[in-house]
C-alpha cells in the first residue's frame, strides 16, 4: 500500500492527544457558559456529549498505543467522529448561531492533509451537511423574529466557500508536499545505491587489478609443467585459466567502454548464440530448455555490460535450481511491440514476499545465490534502459524477466 494511503500511528496518535485538548477547551467554554455568563443552554446534555467523547478517545489513545499502522479509512472515521461530536454539542448550544459553528472546518482540514481525495469530498459534504442540519433545525422564532434569516444563511454560504478552499488549496498543497517527499525518499534510496554500486565496483576493479600478475604466473608455472608431464588434467587446468585471463580481459575492454560511454547494436541471434555458448561453457550440466524466438532484422542496442548482466541472472537460475536438487532452467523469449522480453526461469524453491522486495534493490543474503549478482544485474540493466522484473512460477521456481527495446539492425 503506498504512503498515501498509510499513515503510521504516530500521527494517528498525535491526532487523537490533540483531540484531548480540544476536549479539555469544550468543557471550558462550556463551564464558561455555564458559571460566568449565565447562558441559558441544555448543560446536562453538553456535559454527557463531552463524557462520552473523552471516553472514546481514551480508549482510541490505548487501542492505537501498540506499534501497527493505520490506515486511512480509519483516519476517516476519525474526522467523522470529530464532526458528529461538534454537530451535536452545536445543536445543543443554539445550532448555527453558534459562532463556534466554524469549528466544522477544522475536521476538513485534517482530512485534506491525511485522506486520500475521494474520501476528502466524502468528509467535505458531511460537514456540508452538519452545518446544514444545524441551520434547517433552527427555531423560525429565530430565524423571522429576530430578522437574521439572511445573516445566518450568509454564514453558511461562507462556510461553504471555506470548505471549498480548504479542498481546494490545503489538498493540492498536501498532495505536492506528499509528493515532493516520495520523490526525495526515492532519490535518497537511489543514492545509497548507487553508493552501494560504486563501492562494488571500485572493489572489482581492484581485486581485478591484483589477480592479473598471480594470474599470469600460473599460466606461465602451467605452461612449464605441461613441456615436462603430459597430462589431461594440465590441459583442463591450462583451460580454465585461460578462461579467468580471458574474463579479466573482457573486463578491461568493457571498464574502457564504460569511460567512453559507448554502444552498438548487438543483433538479437548473436545475443542469443552467446548465450548459448557460455551456458554450455559454464554449466554443462544443467539441462536447458530453449525457446528463444530470434529475428535477423533487430538488434538491441546496449555496450558490452548486457551481456554479464544477463549471465548473471542464469548463474542465479542455476544456483536456485540446485538448491532444489533439479538440474534445470528454462531461457525464452518473446518479441512484440518492437520490445524483446527474456525470460529466466529456475526450478528452485521460490523466493518469499519480502525477498522479492529487496531483490535488485540492496544485497540479500540467501542460500540460492541471489545478492549482490541481482542488484549489480538490476543496476545495469536500469542504466541501459531495460525493465526487470522478479516474480515466482505459478508451479515452482522463480521467474526472471528482462524487458528490452529493439532497433532495426543497420
Amino acid at each position: 500500500m503506498s504512503t498515501s494511503h498509510m499513515q503510521t500511528n504516530r500521527q494517528l496518535l498525535q491526532l487523537i492527544k490533540l483531540r484531548n485538548g480540544f476536549i479539555a477547551l469544550q468543557l471550558l467554554v462550556v463551564l464558561l457558559a455555564e458559571f460566568w455568563f449565565e447562558y441559558s443552554l441544555s448543560y446536562i446534555s453538553l456535559k454527557l456529549i463531552i463524557a462520552a467523547e473523552l471516553v472514546i478517545n481514551l480508549g482510541l489513545f490505548y487501542y492505537y498505543k501498540g506499534n501497527r499502522n493505520a490506515q486511512s479509512i480509519e483516519f476517516l472515521l476519525q474526522v467523522s467522529l470529530d464532526i458528529l461530536t461538534l454537530t451535536l454539542l452545536l445543536y445543543f448550544a443554539n445550532g448555527a448561531t453558534n459562532p463556534f459553528v466554524s469549528l466544522l472546518l477544522l475536521p476538513v482540514a485534517i482530512a485534506a492533509v491525511t485522506l486520500p481525495k475521494p474520501w476528502l469530498l466524502f468528509v467535505t459534504f458531511m460537514a456540508l451537511a452538519a452545518y446544514s442540519t444545524l441551520l434547517f433545525t433552527l427555531d423560525h422564532h429565530q430565524m423571522h423574529v429576530i430578522d437574521m434569516q439572511q445573516h445566518f444563511i450568509g454564514m453558511w454560504l461562507t462556510f461553504v466557500l471555506s470548505a471549498l478552499v480548504v479542498v481546494l488549496i490545503v489538498a493540492s498543497l498536501a498532495q505536492a508536499m506528499r509528493q515532493q517527499e516520495r520523490l526525495v525518499s526515492q532519490l535518497r534510496e537511489e543514492q545509497l545505491r548507487q553508493e552501494q554500486l560504486v563501492a562494488l565496483g571500485t572493489t572489482a576493479a581492484q581485486f581485478a587489478h591484483q589477480m592479473a600478475t598471480p594470474l599470469a604466473t600460473a599460466n606461465l608455472l602451467t605452461e612449464e609443467l605441461e613441456l615436462e608431464y603430459s597430462s589431461t588434467l594440465l590441459t583442463q587446468l591450462k583451460e580454465q585459466l585461460g578462461l579467468c585471463s580471458k574474463r579479466l580481459q573482457d573486463f578491461r575492454v568493457m571498464s574502457e567502454e564504460l569511460k567512453q560511454n559507448s554502444k552498438r547494436q548487438i543483433p538479437l541471434g548473436q545475443l542469443f548464440s552467446q548465450i548459448q555458448q557460455e551456458i554450455q561453457l559454464n554449466f554443462s550440466d544443467v539441462k536447458v530448455r530453449y525457446q528463444l524466438d530470434s529475428n535477423e532484422q533487430l538488434a538491441v542496442y546496449s555496450d558490452t555490460t548486457l551481456f554479464p548482466a544477463l549471465l548473471n541472472l542464469v548463474q542465479n537460475a542455476v544456483q536456485a535450481s540446485k538448491q532444489n536438487n533439479s538440474q534445470q532452467i528454462e531461457v525464452s523469449s518473446q518479441i512484440e511491440n518492437q520490445q524483446l522480453t527474456l525470460t529466466i526461469r529456475d526450478f528452485g524453491i521460490g523466493l518469499s514476499e519480502q525477498t522479492l522486495l529487496d531483490l535488485g534493490s540492496t544485497v540479500v543474503k540467501s542460500e540460492q545465490g541471489f545478492g549482490m549478482g541481482v542488484l549489480l544485474s538490476h543496476a545495469t540493466l536500469g542504466r541501459l534502459g531495460a525493465q526487470f522484473r522478479l516474480y515466482n512460477h505459478s508451479e515452482v521456481g522463480a521467474v526472471v524477466e528482462v524487458i528490452m527495446k529493439l532497433v532495426k539492425l543497420s
